[in-house]
């Protein structure tokens, strides 16, 4: 009997950091002449035939989970499509079955973020919004379910942080985590300075101008009013390029000195692009596991100025790739300045930026999967392998 992978995860796109590994992990099983398929409700529309497919729930597609209204649809959508995919699972019994959160069962559950740690930090920094997500309710019953009813054979943590995340709180064997760090797509990722001149030339950006980039959809949590601080204490010539589907207008009011460098371009599916127009990335954030945008950035040669949370302190080195920064607009908008002002010490970031990423490529880590995948299925084969009658035995 030959190895299939299911793997299964509501949305497979390039929209999202889940979306985004599920997509790359379908590549690289497929360019080792694996066996694999995805189950998924909403599916983009440029994915290539060679990624296999089988829609469950499609009708779930049309319900929109970004935008205003993304809580609301997330609620209904998740829930119902976590189910449904349970059931379709039926129908691939003897597949090593890769959970991205959204099955009650399978074998491997990759955990991109732990849900308790985060509505943790958001109570120690006495943001209470969370309360009026019904999601949280969902996904707190369901990780209880699926990781403190240790419903997996193997738990992957995307970084040590998680790791201590899912011992601490739900009492993980360290004999069933195992750590692999979400990867990058190198080709698809790089600089290319032809597309970040046109990005400039979109917004209305001068060429010469000094541009921070900032990633990420739930903008409260990222850190994106201190990205606004700090722009305000920095010179005319730095502009803050925002990209996310998170609501614009309470940051607009936030800018007193520079609304008209503060730019908004809404949720983007050329990422390279825009990480081509940047000179720098900046990402405040509270909490994080891994920060895939962080290690994107670097794959196009943009020095990162990140906290170092989750599992950004695994890669982020002051002077090497980037510096660390805190949730405080003076001091982003002091290692800022600096780092701008030295030309030599840029070239340095920048160097060390891609570096660094090419330890991270999809390949290598495609292989730490697959290993640990074989490593399953062979455990599974030899529980379901039937006795030997006794006189065979003998």
């Amino acid at each position: 009997m030959s190895l299939e992978i299911v793997q299964v995860v509501q949305e497979l796109s390039n929209a999202g950091g889940v979306e985004t590994v599920a997509i790359e992990l379908a590549r690289v099983f497929g360019r080792n002449g694996l066996s694999n398929v995805v189950l998924a409700s909403a599916v983009a529309d440029n994915l290539e035939q060679s990624i296999r497919v089988e829609r469950v729930a499609p009708w779930l597609a049309r319900i929109p989970t970004r935008g205003v209204l993304r809580h609301l649809g997330r609620a209904i959508v998740v829930p119902l499509f976590t189910l449904a995919a349970t059931r379709a699972l039926a129908r691939h019994p003897d597949a090593v079955v890769i959970s991205h959160g959204d099955s009650l069962q399978g074998d491997m559950l990759i955990v991109h973020a732990v849900n308790a740690q985060s509505l943790a930090e958001k109570r120690a920094a006495g943001t209470w919004r969370w309360l009026f997500n019904p999601m949280h309710l969902w996904v707190s019953l369901r990780d209880r379910f699926m990781i403190g009813g240790l419903r997996y054979r193997a738990f992957v943590a995307v970084s040590e942080r998680v790791t201590a995340e899912l011992q601490r709180i739900y009492h993980v064997p360290a004999s069933r985590i195992h750590v692999i760090s979400n990867g990058i797509d190198l080709h698809r990722f790089c600089r290319d300075e032809r597309a970040g001149r046109a990005v400039r030339e979109e917004f209305g950006i001068p060429q010469h101008a000094r541009v921070l980039l900032f990633v990420g959809h739930e903008f409260s949590r990222k850190g994106l009013a201190h990205a606004i601080g700090a722009l305000d204490r920095l010179g005319d010539d730095v502009w803050l390029l925002v990209v996310g589907s998170d609501n614009p207008a309470p940051y607009r009011k936030l800018a007193h000195n520079a609304q008209d460098r503060l730019v908004f371009a809404g949720a983007r599916s050329d990422m390279p692009a825009i990480y081509a127009a940047a000179d720098g990335f900046v990402l405040p954030t509270s909490y994080e596991t891994f920060s895939l945008v962080c290690m994107e950035a670097m794959a196009c040669a943009v020095p990162v100025f990140a906290t170092p949370v989750g599992g950004i302190e695994d890669y982020l080195h002051d002077g090497i790739n980037g510096f660390r920064i805190d949730m405080d607009a003076e001091d982003i908008a002091g290692k800022i300045a600096a780092a701008f002002a030295d030309p030599a010490l840029m070239q340095r970031l920048r160097d060390g930026a891609r570096a660094t990423a090419q330890s991270y490529g999809w390949d290598r880590v495609g292989q730490k999967y697959i290993e640990l995948i074989r490593e399953i299925d062979r455990a599974k084969r030899a529980t379901a392998r039937p006795a030997l009658p006794l006189s065979a035995q003998a």
